[in-house]
């Protein structure tokens, strides 16, 4: 993939990856990132694999920017719902608590499938987000939180909570995948 497109996708890839506040997570994309425009640095930029690549790149990129505007628009909107705390003894201190508590639980949830969700939307590009979040999610509490270790250690039992022609695809791309990475 050495076409200028290729080339701007990845620039573009990189500065969305910038913007992601934990360090670790910033760090998987960007490996993530990187490996995935060097598996396909010999593809020749006029063939369906590079304009595959590159659509799938592009979508992946497209769903962290989604997932990043949505993130703003969360904090704007607990900045607001929420104004700094005021530690006298007011007792709507108090009562603002669990709210606060249930917001940094869904925050934590979603963190959970900040990785490992667009992952699952570039391998199954026609599954439904709210999918790609769920399975992101029991993916994250089965250990699963990166993407190396996805691609490495994921078998088909791991995946019994998935929906039968998903867990198909994921484990065909995924062999794909594994037979890519022997090869290099």
């Amino acid at each position: 993939m050495s076409t200028p497109n290729a080339i701007q996708l990845y620039r573009r890839c990189i500065r969305s990856i910038k913007l992601i506040r934990d360090h670790s997570q910033r760090a998987t994309f960007f490996e993530y990132t990187r490996d995935g425009f060097r598996r396909h640095r010999h593809l020749h930029p006029d063939s369906r694999e590079a304009y595959v690549a590159c659509n799938d790149a592009l979508e992946q990129v497209k769903s962290m920017e989604y997932y990043q505007q949505m993130q703003a628009t969360k904090l704007k909107e607990n900045k607001n719902k929420h104004p700094p705390m005021n530690y006298s003894r007011d007792t709507s201190a108090t009562s603002e608590s669990p709210s606060i508590q249930a917001t940094t639980a869904s925050e934590k949830t979603s963190e959970k499938t900040q990785v490992v969700a667009p992952w699952l939307l570039s391998q199954l590009p026609h599954m439904h987000k709210d999918d790609a979040s769920e399975y992101a999610t029991q993916l994250y509490d089965l250990g699963f939180d990166s993407v190396s270790f996805i691609e490495e250690e994921l078998i088909e039992e791991d995946l019994s909570f998935m929906k039968t022609a998903h867990r198909r695809v994921l484990m065909r791309q995924l062999s794909k995948i594994r037979a890519e990475k022997e090869l290099e």
